[in-house]
């Protein structure tokens, strides 16, 4: 952003001899950081205005004159090439000594045996204009001896600053004005603007929902449009805008003084009554200021009159409606349009035009009719013209901002007390409503401060305005304290820990996944639990994922392509999900409304082979049953032990290679081998995939902290194995269970083996199972022993069928 000094003195009182370097101290204080200063026309301090007393032909040249020029001191001998000069004629005549551009210094020279002592210059040679033909030419009237900077008013300093995201408002020579009036105690001057109007236009503004908060429109008939003026030239020119025509350049003048973008269409060619904010059609063309044809499609803003697009909103105006040498009556806009489709549509085309730089961060809303009146006045004055009314729709209007800030918590935040009614000052010279509470302070933001949010925005608003360095740089006092961490962030912690000590390695991804990935890896979810990003980055990011599975199956997949086919990662993270909840409102009505969950998960994933192929071992790839190993393991670490296991009807998984860990009716986990189809639809070429998703927030319900001691038994075991042919159907799981209640003296019962194949009728599967019996208060009886045996075998094949292996 660049800076005029002279600019600035419009709205603020600066000292004429202002040292620079304290200025720009003072700039980087109140937080804009400055880049560069320029000095306006400090090449010229050496070209003087002259006149051309004598001019002769070279003897030696046919294009070159011997001239005599008097610069108010001396008269001097000068050689010129240019033709278009005449003895009288005042002209620009650099100095022995002039630097016109680095590297470039005017010297004593002699041109064909005759000496010069100076250089008549163009426009183009001394920086000022384009016109490189012929010398400058300056009026007659023009004193002599004057340097030339001095004679175009060219004594002006330019700051380049960085403005931060946050300040859109300093994006503006009033902004910064106004940061400076209260940084030295100054009173900000604002123009004044007075409009009469004489006619009356009515324009209809119909806008489309969420693309425009306010549109202000104005219609000045019979405008002269001209050159400009020069103060209003050299003005924009200081500041890098090129001068257009008058109409042009107020509008470039108010947005650079207010920060409020405008545009300027003619109103004849606009050709209608009728305004409106709209999204552009998909595949529209649309021709710009620029003369380039765009494509334009839905994420795009445009401005119609009913019938044609004439504007791409926020960004550059259309060729048809263009303000030029013929335009008589003139159609004002002001306006806000949706910061992010501006973004959107700039980044996309490559315009960068000062206009959407500023609609991209923010504009101030309720200063909109200022402006209008502001281009309004300027017109007038300069352009002439017949004023008519403001036409203003203003759908959405800003929220009022209030924060409480405490006394007591600003003092310990900056280390120091700081009087009271100094802090009232600051927020009264900031434009901030105050209201006094005692202790704490009610702070309402001016509407151009939308960066001022909480107590911590204006902690940093009286920082800034006391100064850095009036704060003592005093040590932190430093308490140590055993850390505590919260009961979720332990929980997490030795989880990863657990796993980790397994052999797994942690994987981090993003929250946010496709949303047609839950079809590939077959999630069964409603549309209505699924939480959508509005305005994703990419498609990749559309949605919060409701399960860990596709990002780690995605894991696997680029690993697999890489070459590392043996993994074992695991992630722990949240997932996202919407769930209806009943809630009672203040007319005691059951309402139901959906509220977003974030909830713990563990998820854990294997492929490729446990055991490599080496000289004294086959490979081996995982299954199912090294993943089942991993997660009673990390069950067993956290001492869950009450949950029963069902078949899983998760069609994510392969059915019959995978299970379901059940609380009740709650489901706890799930683990298994992946579907084939998932495999497919992911693009894994690996067939053995295992998978387990553990829900750590459900899970924790059900862990029990108090460990239970118990001595060894003095009695021994009596182990007893039995083989049982069932259904190939019936869970083994549930027959453990079974067995479990049957008698308080079976102390352990564990699957050993499962056989299908010769001897077994097909439908049917052997299943071999260990039973451990035991009674801490006497060995126990072979008859005891039996009769155990016999209720197992018996409730086995009443439940399931089950009968003893031949």
């Amino acid at each position: 952003m660049l800076i005029s000094l002279n600019w600035l003195r419009e709205y603020i009182d600066l000292d004429k001899n202002i040292d620079i370097k304290e200025l720009e101290n003072a700039l980087t204080m109140i937080g804009q950081e400055v880049e560069k200063i320029e000095k306006q026309g400090e090449h010229l301090t050496k070209v003087l205005t002259a006149k051309v007393l004598e001019k002769i032909p070279h003897p030696n040249s046919d294009h070159i004159s011997i001239c005599q020029v008097d610069n108010g001191e001396k008269v001097q001998q000068v050689l010129c090439g240019a033709p278009n000069h005449k003895v009288g004629d005042i002209v620009a005549m650099a100095q022995i000594g002039a630097e016109l551009e680095e590297g470039f210094v005017i010297k004593k020279a002699k041109i064909r045996g005759e000496e010069s002592n100076g250089m008549l210059c163009s426009e183009a040679e001394l920086k000022i204009g384009k016109d490189h033909d012929g010398i400058m030419i300056l009026p007659q009237d023009t004193k002599l001896g004057i340097p030339l900077n001095e004679y175009l008013g060219l004594d002006d300093i330019i700051f380049e600053l960085e403005i931060t995201p946050n300040r859109p408002d300093c994006l503006s020579h009033i902004g910064i004005a106004r940061e400076l009036a209260a940084y030295y105690s100054k009173k900000l001057r604002l123009p004044e603007v007075n409009v009469n109007v004489e006619d009356r236009e009515d324009i209809d503004i119909s806008i489309e929902e969420g693309l425009s908060n306010r549109y202000l429109a104005r219609v000045i008939k019979g405008v002269k449009v001209e050159k400009s003026p020069e103060w209003l030239k050299n003005r924009l020119e200081a500041v890098g805008i090129r001068s257009i025509n008058n109409i042009v350049d107020i509008s470039n003048y108010v947005m650079l003084e207010t920060n409020q973008p405008n545009h300027i269409f003619d109103f004849n060619k606009f050709n209608s009554k009728k305004v409106t904010i709209t999204k552009a059609k998909d595949d529209e063309k649309f021709v710009t200021l620029d003369q380039k044809e765009r494509i334009l499609n839905n994420e795009d803003i445009v401005i119609g009159n009913g019938e044609k697009t004439v504007a791409l909103a926020g960004v550059m105006g259309g060729m048809d409606v263009e303000v030029d040498e013929n335009s008589t009556d003139i159609l004002i806009e002001v306006a806000h349009f949706d910061n992010i489709m501006v973004r959107k549509t700039n980044r996309k085309f490559a315009l960068s035009t000062e206009a959407a730089y500023r609609f991209e961060r923010a504009v101030n809303t309720e200063n909109m009719e200022y402006v209008m009146n502001r281009i309004t006045s300027l017109i007038k004055e300069i352009a002439g013209g017949k004023v008519c009314n403001i036409n203003d729709n203003y759908p959405v209007k800003p929220e009022i901002k209030v924060s409480t800030l405490s006394l007591p918590r600003l003092y310990r935040f900056i280390g120091k007390e700081i009087e009271k009614d100094k802090i009232l000052d600051i927020f009264e010279k900031l434009e901030i409503k105050i209201e006094d509470k005692g202790d704490e302070i009610l702070l309402t933001a001016p509407s151009h401060r939308q960066d001022l949010i909480n107590q911590f925005d204006y902690f940093e608003e009286v920082i800034r305005m006391v100064g850095f360095d009036s704060i003592e740089n005093v040590m932190p006092s430093v308490n140590l304290t055993k850390e505590r961490l919260e009961d979720t962030t332990r929980f997490v912690t030795d989880i990863k820990k657990i796993v980790s000590n397994l052999g797994m390695r942690e994987v981090i991804n993003y929250s946010f996944i496709p949303k047609n990935s839950l079809e590939k890896i077959l999630f069964e979810i409603h549309s209505d639990n699924i939480i959508e990003i509005k305005n994703p980055i990419v498609e990749e990011f559309s949605i919060l994922r409701p399960t860990l599975m596709y990002s780690l199956i995605k894991n696997v997949r680029d690993n697999i392509n890489r070459g590392a086919t043996d993994i074992r990662f695991f992630e722990v993270s949240k997932r996202f999900t919407k769930e209806s909840t009943n809630k009672v409102n203040e007319k005691s009505v059951l309402i139901d409304e959906m509220q977003v969950f974030e909830k713990e998960t563990l998820a854990l994933i294997l492929s490729g082979s446990k055991i490599k192929n080496i000289w004294n071992a086959k490979p081996e790839n995982y299954d199912f049953y090294d993943l089942k190993g991993v997660v009673e393991a990390i069950f067993e670490k956290l001492k869950f032990t009450k949950y029963q296991i069902r078949r899983s009807e998760n069609k994510a998984y392969h059915p019959g290679r995978s299970v379901d860990v059940f609380v009740g009716k709650e489901l706890i986990a799930s683990y298994g081998e992946l579907h084939p189809d998932v495999l497919e639809n992911m693009d894994v070429e690996k067939n053995n995939i295992l998978y387990a998703e553990i829900y750590l927030d459900l899970i924790k319900k059900y862990i029990s902290n108090n460990v239970k001691y118990k001595g060894l038994s003095k009695y021994q075991s009596v182990p007893r194995d039995i083989a049982l042919v069932v259904n190939e159907n019936v869970l083994v799981g549930d027959m453990i269970k079974t067995i479990e209640k049957i008698d308080n003296l079976i102390e352990k019962v564990e699957l050993f083996d499962i056989y299908q194949g010769l001897g077994i009728e097909k439908g049917y599967k052997s299943v071999a199972i260990s039973i451990i019996m035991r009674d801490d208060n006497k060995t126990l009886e072979e008859k005891e022993i039996n009769d155990i045996m016999t209720k197992i075998i018996n409730k086995l094949n009443k439940d399931f069928g089950a009968v003893l292996r031949g």
